[in-house]
């Protein structure tokens, strides 16, 4: 089975980065981009994100539907790893967590799932890895704090749902990676301790003006006023 991918992006002239510019990449190929730092920095698959519509629509929710995308997290990340051995899994510690502002009850936010699928340390689990593709999932490469979160992203559907539509995304991850465990502990922070969750709060309603102009990156951004965050972006080295 192949997997689609297109980039309009100007890469080096390299022929290790160039290379990667084709029509379908195999699993076994995307799988292997992971392994290799060079090719894996160079991927183009943040261009494929933009054309599921990732920055599209980033309207800031002040009701997210807590428990729709509670069940919805679920149902999706069991289906991924059902498609994997229990052997499998026990072997490499695989678990996930849900993360982001969609899994702190009552936090206001973009309407985006967001979920973590963890193992004990690289490589990432081929078996994880070919399951998420699986399920309809579109590998997008590595996140912005450490080349060994790698993305893949979904677009919901689920007609006459506000979650119809919205951009699903789950990060395969090892257990000890530091932003990993900075999404963990913001949720669990946010979610047990009131100060820290009007904290956090606060900083992604001021944030959200900048949504307003389409501004995504200015979003993320503000968002790292919050007191919380400083604390744990120090703490987890991120």
């Amino acid at each position: 089975q192949h997997y689609f991918i297109q980039s309009n992006l100007s890469l080096s002239s390299n022929p290790s980065t160039m290379s990667l510019i084709s029509d379908t990449l195999t699993r076994e190929e995307l799988y292997d981009i992971t392994l290799d730092p060079e090719k894996l920095a160079a991927y183009p698959g943040f261009q494929r994100a933009l054309e599921m519509g990732v920055a599209d629509d980033m309207a800031f929710h002040h009701d997210l539907p807590y428990e729709e995308i509670k069940e919805l997290v679920e149902k999706e990340v069991g289906g991924i790893l059902e498609g994997v051995e229990e052997e499998e899994k026990k072997k490499r510690g695989v678990s996930w967590e849900p993360v982001g502002s969609t899994s702190i009850r009552g936090m206001p936010g973009t309407l985006y799932p967001d979920a973590l699928i963890l193992f004990d340390q690289t490589p990432p689990p081929r078996s994880v890895f070919n399951a998420i593709l699986d399920k309809g999932f579109t590998f997008i490469g590595a996140g912005p704090l450490h080349p060994a979160d790698l993305w893949f992203l979904k677009k919901v559907v689920k007609e006459g749902s506000r979650l119809d539509g919205a951009i699903f995304k789950i990060h395969l991850t090892p257990s000890d990676l530091g932003p990993s465990r900075m999404l963990i502990e913001t949720r669990d922070r946010c979610n047990a301790n009131k100060e820290d969750f009007e904290d956090y709060k606060n900083a992604k309603v001021e944030a959200a003006k900048h949504l307003e102009s389409g501004n995504v990156m200015g979003y993320k951004t503000a968002k790292g006023s919050s007191k919380l965050l400083k604390e744990l972006k120090e703490k987890h080295g991120c």
